[in-house]
């Protein structure tokens, strides 16, 4: 077991090791300037939060240049969202997964879950999730890619007045949910919260707000005139920057894979105007957007910004052994690496 702290650094040290060891790079702390102060002060406050709705680990030998760290923010009340994955050395990152693997066996929450958003060329976490969504399967568990983008805070024309846009409630909740797990899966839906009566988010927003933080959400079908969907937006609010790449912040837009490529951009032209609109009310300048690869066009077409492309993972607690597994396996390879790398170093 490695020697982690528990929510014990000072954010100021954090982000000094996050910039040190290169996790904060240029084009990120540019892009989180204008935000930064804002940023740190969320971050002092979700460090005060009990770890069962916010947990940061982190590892430090100064004397030896060592440092690891993982974080994760209860992002549904069946799941962590698992972030920040920074080490400066292979042996570290093992350590502290499993170390944060071993904590959440002692979460109240019954069938608690993870999810994860990871670009597929970090070799590491690519090989990873990809190995568990295999052993578990899609009973237990949920990879898809997605392109993330930056859409401008601005109205988009509406030239197509046969899409209206109706928030999620107790009413129309099954036929929504259907689309969702239709296009994304059974799985998704639960870890979601999607069958809950809180489609909000306001049990978990109660918590958050007891340390000055907020998670909501909002979730809204775009119907045609025969009241079929077209399409679902998942918009995601929370205190600003709990993830460096603001995802707390993202929305998710499912589109209708049956339909026509045509008629999902006059989808695409109404979701971005409804939600525009909502987001001229945040603290951000831009929307962060996830959405299937090959509906990437569509949105840069109206002004969307591509920033990089992620796969989501997500699994449920009984993958977590198979896991552990993985990583013990992982980290016997690095140290047997390790000692031949230093029995040669010490034998040239």
């Amino acid at each position: 077991m490695i020697g982690a702290n528990v929510n014990g650094i000072r954010v100021e040290d954090l982000f000094q090791c996050y910039d040190k060891y290169n996790f904060l790079y240029q084009e990120k702390k540019e892009k989180m300037q204008y935000l930064f102060p804002m940023i740190k002060a969320n971050w002092d406050m979700a460090l005060s939060m009990p770890w069962e709705n916010f947990l940061l680990l982190t590892y430090s030998r100064p004397e030896k240049d060592l440092f690891a760290s993982v974080s994760a923010w209860r992002s549904t009340l069946r799941s962590y969202c698992i972030q920040h994955m920074v080490s400066n050395q292979a042996e570290n990152t093992r350590l502290i997964l499993l170390h944060f693997l071993n904590i959440l066996e002692n979460d109240i929450t019954e069938k608690n879950a993870i999810q994860v958003y990871y670009q597929p060329k970090t070799r590491f976490a690519n090989n990873m999730f990809s190995h568990l969504h295999k052993a578990a399967g899609t009973e237990h568990s949920h990879l898809s890619p997605y392109s993330y983008l930056s859409y401008p805070v601005k109205p988009v024309p509406l030239h197509w007045d046969r899409v209206f846009a109706e928030e999620l409630n107790k009413t129309n909740q099954k036929g929504i949910i259907d689309f969702i797990k239709r296009e994304k899966g059974d799985f998704y839906s639960w870890v979601q919260d999607f069958d809950s009566d809180d489609f909000t988010l306001s049990t978990l927003d109660k918590e958050y707000s007891k340390y000055g933080l907020t998670r909501t959400r909002q979730v809204v079908a775009y119907k045609d005139e025969s009241h079929k969907i077209l399409g679902v937006s998942v918009i995601n609010r929370a205190s600003t920057g709990l993830n460096f790449s603001l995802l707390e912040n993202s929305c998710e837009i499912i589109l209708d894979s049956q339909h026509p490529i045509w008629l999902l951009n006059e989808v695409i032209k109404s979701i971005l105007y409804h939600i525009s609109n909502l987001y001229r009310q945040s603290d951000l300048d831009s929307v962060p957007l996830l959405v299937a690869p090959e509906y990437e066009g569509l949105i840069q077409a109206y002004g969307g910004k591509s920033m990089r492309t992620y796969n989501y993972f997500t699994c449920d607690n009984s993958v977590f052994e198979e896991w552990r597994s993985y990583l013990k396996s992982e980290l016997k390879e690095v140290t047997e690496h390790l000692k031949i790398k230093n029995l040669e170093s010490k034998a040239s």
